[in-house]
């Protein structure tokens, strides 16, 4: 295994930085020759002063995991930051938790979910997902000075909802979604209360405030260049590139494990992003689950593009409604807020709220502490030896310690 990683690795290593370069040299003459490469100049001297009397808002949502075998504690708070540029008063900056939810994912009374599910990473993921939505709704529902001209989530701002549309996947509890639509008189039944049906109306109704809604992922982990493939379909639908030509560049990327990021990365020069084009972030249809279709296809695109604040970071995917006026003028505010600090290359807002908003490791502690002690007290109470010794073993379970590992 040295010998292949010292003598074969160099030679497989020198053929990948070589095909890539090729790669990225035809990627980035195909995009600039065809107007869909754009760019942004950094101004920080005058732009910052053109913003005053405006707000900006920044949302992200923490979530405590408590991992225990006796029950499944849930807590999501999400949090806002809303900044006024130029404004030198105590109202320059605002910080709220605009939504909050604590309950138990086993309890027969819980009011986040009519049942539980087998899966509790799901349900906190679609949970998150919904607040954080219903976040961006209350502020964007706001009128006059408190309502922010632009809003810049953490995170996609389009989610893929087919992996939560399993068999036996409850339903939100009707208090939830009244929470979550901002509405204490609504009323809908187990389908309508269901997190697809939730999450596409609260989509709905936030694309139809008309409020610049952003969402802004930092690192993208998967392998498929999606945003690539509908760049090289625009092209190929414009004439440009012939099917096979399309063809053979995508299988080019996608054999040398190339996502949007990693290609534009070397693509891209500082200060450019690519043309802002629709996604349809849900996936193909056949894999869709047969009872949620009609829903999933009402989900709106996300029209997508990758920035790329300075020559030293990675580009960042940006996803905004198809109905937004002038993506530019959101763009510039991320590229701006992205180089607030040195060597840093991601909006520093949603960095701000991101500290105000996460759940801290002290306060889960503390909380599973008390959900131990609640156990091994009950657990006293019954009298039962082995329902005593489950208790103990519990609260000692620390997982496989090195310490007390066979030795050789």
């Amino acid at each position: 295994m040295l010998y292949v990683a010292r003598k074969e690795s160099e030679q497989a290593q020198a053929h990948f930085v070589d095909r890539l370069s090729r790669i990225a040299a035809t990627i980035r003459d195909l995009l600039v020759n065809n107007g869909l490469v754009r760019s942004l100049a950094y101004r920080p001297t005058s732009y910052w002063p053109s913003l005053k009397g405006n707000s900006y808002a920044f949302i992200d949502g923490g979530v405590a995991n408590i991992e225990l075998p006796s029950a499944a504690p849930i807590g999501i708070r999400v949090g806002s930051y809303v900044v006024r540029p130029g404004d030198e008063t105590e109202a320059r900056e605002r910080f709220n938790i605009e939504l909050a939810l604590v309950d138990d994912l086993f309890s027969d009374d819980g009011i986040l979910f009519d049942d539980d599910f087998q899966d509790i990473a799901k349900l906190r993921d679609a949970a998150r997902m919904t607040s954080e939505t219903a976040a961006a709704l209350r502020l964007a529902r706001q009128t006059g000075a408190d309502r922010p001209d632009a809003i810049v989530m953490h995170g996609p701002l389009i989610n893929p909802v087919a992996p939560y549309g399993l068999e036996g996947f409850p339903p939100f509890g009707l208090a939830a979604c009244r929470k979550f639509l901002g509405d204490d008189a609504w009323e809908g039944d187990d389908t309508a209360r269901n997190f697809v049906s939730v999450y596409l109306d609260l989509l709905k109704a936030l694309r139809e405030t008309g409020t610049p809604v952003v969402g802004a992922v930092e690192r993208s982990i998967g392998r498929d260049p999606v945003v690539l493939r509908r760049l090289l379909d625009k092209l190929q639908r414009d004439g440009v590139l012939k099917k096979d030509e399309a063809k053979k560049v995508e299988d080019e990327v996608i054999t040398y494990g190339l996502n949007d990021a990693t290609l534009l990365d070397v693509v891209l020069a500082e200060g450019e992003y690519v043309t802002p084009i629709p996604v349809m972030r849900q996936g193909p249809e056949s894999k869709w689950p047969e009872e949620w279709k009609r829903w999933i296809r009402e989900y709106p695109d996300a029209l997508t593009t990758y920035l790329k604040p300075s020559a030293l970071v990675m580009p960042f995917r940006v996803e905004a409604f198809d109905n937004l006026s002038d993506f530019d003028a959101v763009l510039d505010l991320i590229l701006h807020t992205s180089r607030l600090l040195p060597s840093y290359g991601f909006p520093v807002g949603l960095d701000i709220v991101d500290k105000f908003a996460k759940v801290p490791a002290w306060m889960t502690r503390g909380i599973k502490g008390q959900h131990q002690v609640v156990l091994l007290k009950k657990a006293l109470e019954s009298g039962d030896p082995a329902t005593i010794a489950f208790a103990k073993r519990v609260l000692a379970a620390k997982g496989r310690d090195w310490l007390f590992r066979p030795t050789a």
